[in-house]
């Protein structure tokens, strides 16, 4: 399964960006369908070409799910230190190089959980544990979809075929369940017959 990537621009570079971001499910947004009242878990994408492109954007709002991709001076730009940028002009390579670092290095929040790489955290008594790949992997899909499939995890992360039978997926979700109670977070991962969702 793809991951979800949000572009906002109000420039037309939408055949350029799919071809080389092929791997990613791409939504493309004008500057203006930014919601900033919603702090998004989405992955989100801002190509800013001029002043006027620069001055649409409300930066102080934007969460650290944003990483900027601009032409102009950074001086130019509202930014808190927190955001990622990248200077553009650039090669199609390193925009598509940052953009995988940008979706490593975010992190997840979903509740009274944060996911920083593979630390997982309580954010109401800090308490931690450390998810293996495999975990990281299924449970920030969770936190991003809110409900998938078996067969997508299986498929997809596992990399196991739908007609094969095996226990693997129960023992991961029996893992994160164990470090999730261990933490002591209200987040739960129910199962619904051949569904996946995660709830408080």
């Amino acid at each position: 399964m793809k991951n979800k990537l949000n572009i906002f621009t109000n420039n037309n570079i939408n055949s350029f960006l799919s071809e080389f971001l092929s791997k990613y499910e791409l939504t493309f947004l004008k500057l203006e369908d930014i919601d900033y009242k919603e702090q998004s878990t989405n992955v989100n994408v801002v190509i800013i070409i001029n002043d006027k492109d620069a001055n649409k954007i409300k930066f102080k709002n934007l969460n650290n799910n944003y990483l900027i991709i601009s032409n102009l001076h950074y001086k130019k730009l509202d930014l808190n230190n927190s955001f990622q940028t990248l200077n553009i002009p650039t090669s199609a390579n390193n925009i598509k190089n940052k953009i995988e670092n940008f979706i490593q290095s975010l992190k997840f929040y979903f509740h009274d959980i944060a996911i920083d790489n593979e630390k997982l955290t309580n954010l109401k008594n800090d308490y931690f544990c450390y998810l293996t790949k495999v975990e990281l992997e299924i449970l920030t899909l969770l936190i991003r979809e809110r409900e998938t499939s078996k067969t997508i995890i299986k498929e997809n992360i596992l990399k196991i075929k739908s007609n094969v039978e095996t226990n693997s997926l129960e023992s991961h979700l029996t893992r994160i369940r164990k470090k999730m109670n261990e933490i002591q977070t209200k987040v739960k991962i129910q199962t619904k017959n051949e569904k996946l969702l995660i709830t408080v």
